[in-house]
């Protein structure tokens, strides 16, 4: 492998094939191949400590025999550093030995069917190629699983991988020490100063003597944390083997302040430049309710909104009501829509409920003529299932919903009608670098026309989180030189996401959806591009260059985040 002009020596190692570059990132020889100026002791020093890193290196994958031969040539302009290798057979799992102590280890049926899903889940199993990396991550997940349910104490007092060079076998043993088995107890809150107790008992999940579990306290610090009244979270317990019973759970909270009022501006391809100013009041008419309002005005869907929070009901779920008026400019259809909107959300983020009841007026115009009025009042039922690693910045998991919408003709309403949105979005990291971005929505209104339908319930797509390549809400159905909401949707989008830093991505993409009247009408079109991604503090940031397959035109897009 050739170095610069300026390089001192040329580094050659053969033989190593895929490992190559592990020994590239990591040995000494390699990182001073560039000095110029390196004195031939110097170079002696490294080339005789290279076989020996090598080794060190290839055990880490599982080589624990390799032939290694070094050699320094010093014919030629410069020297020549060759190392030749022969990695040998890769160290196999031979066996697997887990042993339980502790409270898991007490005789029956729940601590049998434990202990068994624990050794299935072992990751490094028979038959597998030993590696060092492979080994750390087995018993760190092993020590992992015990300490987050039933065992905060737990502890792996002795572990061993015993290699046989020879038959190039590796036996692994582990002794995993579950210690007691830990209950909750009473809470123990700090911090409070203006708000009561009683606003952090009611969201509280946690029952006395209920089983340890980090899922639980990690349930609660989310449902305090999003109730708004509080700028920071921390619930823990004090993990003393000699006192596992009703531990009391300590909650540490920092209050936000009362009032706080925000202004900005931003820039979206969807609505380009936006200014907007939004105020909070969380002890609203002096009740402990929660006053959030906003002010957005941009080119093409300008906003006035409110919403009270009340403080959550016994049973932990939180009352609302709001109201919005919004201006809608968008491919030809000029619409000036009303909602208030009465609302109960139940208090678990994970398998977080909303059920409601929506009042929407609506008064479209195309072409600048009054097309219609249109109105309807909607009870409705959403459900969102959260399985991700992180909700501001996730890297693996899922996110899917459903909602369900049903208006009654006579009751403030038209034409009878069912809304019917399912969506689903999926990451998953296949190695360190690749990540793959699964997006699907499906909908559809039954029962009522699209004209006595307002436009709030109808299906637009186009844009920066649905089929990029076409302009937001520019997808639907065509009606006198306008654009408005169909019946049906539906949308698969498809990105394959390589990571280049931990910072930064590349991506490439293909979407594909539309909205129609009737699944009869409806015809798919797709949007294929690439993009750029940014982990920013806030979220991911994302900048794509999409090309739309219908019109045949490139689109810029930025986003920032998933569409959840």
């Amino acid at each position: 492998m050739a170095q610069s002009s300026s390089a001192a020596y040329t580094l050659e190692i053969t033989g190593a094939g895929p490992l190559t570059r592990l020994l590239n990132d990591f040995l000494d020889i390699r990182q001073h191949a560039s000095d110029a100026d390196i004195a031939p002791d110097e170079l002696q020093r490294l080339a005789g400590a290279a076989p020996q890193q090598v080794r060190e290196l290839l055990a880490t994958e599982g080589y624990f025999a390799p032939a290694i031969r070094q050699e320094i040539i010093t014919t030629g302009t410069r020297p020549l550093v060759r190392i030749e290798v022969d990695p040998g057979q890769p160290t196999v799992v031979d066996a697997v030995d887990i042993q339980f102590a502790g409270a898991i280890a007490e005789d029956n049926d729940v601590n049998a069917r434990r202990s068994a899903i624990l050794r299935r889940q072992w990751s490094l199993a028979k038959g597998a190629i030993f590696r060092q990396g492979d080994w750390d991550n087995a018993k760190g997940n092993l020590l992992k699983n015990l300490l987050s349910r039933d065992y905060p104490a737990a502890s792996l007092p002795q572990s061993e991988a015993r290699i046989d060079p020879q038959r190039h076998t590796a036996t692994l043993t582990v002794e995993a020490d579950s210690g007691p088995a830990f209950t909750f107890g009473p809470l123990q809150v700090q911090g409070l100063k203006r708000y009561p107790r009683s606003r952090i008992d009611v969201l509280n999940p946690l029952q006395p003597n209920e089983p340890y579990s980090q899922d639980r306290l990690n349930e609660l610090q989310a449902r305090l944390q999003d109730s708004g009244y509080f700028k920071s979270v921390f619930a823990t317990i004090d993990v003393n083997p000699e006192q596992p019973l009703t531990v009391p759970v300590r909650v540490d909270v920092t209050e936000n302040q009362r009032r706080r009022l925000s202004l900005g501006g931003g820039f979206s391809t969807d609505t380009g430049p936006r200014l907007q100013a939004k105020f909070l009041d969380r002890n609203f008419l002096s009740r402990d309710w929660r006053l959030e309002s906003e002010l957005r005005i941009d080119r093409s869907t300008p906003l006035l909104a409110a919403e009270v929070t009340l403080p959550p009901i016994s049973n932990g779920w939180t009352p609302s009501v709001g109201g919005r008026f919004e201006r809608t400019d968008i491919s030809g259809e000029i619409s000036d829509r009303l909602r208030t909107d009465a609302r109960l959300t139940s208090p678990d983020k994970n398998n977080e409920q909303a059920i409601g009841v929506s009042y929407l007026v609506e008064n479209q115009r195309i072409d600048g003529n009054i097309a219609n009025n249109r109105h309807a009042l909607i009870a409705t039922h959403a459900y969102t299932r959260r399985r991700v690693d992180n909700l501001l910045d996730p890297r693996r998991g899922y996110v899917a919903a459903i909602e369900l919408g049903v208006g009654v003709r006579g009751l403030m309403t038209e034409q009878s009608l069912v809304r019917v949105l399912g969506r689903v979005t999926w990451l998953e990291p296949w190695t360190r670098q690749w990540k793959t971005v699964v997006r699907a929505q499906i909908g559809q209104v039954f029962g009522a026309s699209r004209d006595s339908v307002p436009g709030d319930l109808l299906f637009r797509t186009g844009g920066d989180q649905t089929v990029r390549g076409y302009g937001y809400n520019s997808l639907g159905v065509s009606e006198n030189n306008a654009v408005v909401g169909g019946r049906v949707m539906a949308l698969l989008s498809t990105e394959l996401v390589y990571q280049l830093t931990p910072q930064w991505g590349a991506a490439v993409f293909n979407d594909a959806g539309n909205a129609a009247d009737s699944w009869r009408d409806f015809k798919v079109v797709m949007g294929t591009g690439v993009g750029a991604r940014w982990r920013s503090p806030i979220g991911p940031v994302n900048l794509d260059l999409a090309y739309a397959h219908e019109t045949r035109q490139p689109r810029l897009h930025f986003s920032i985040g998933y569409g959840f």
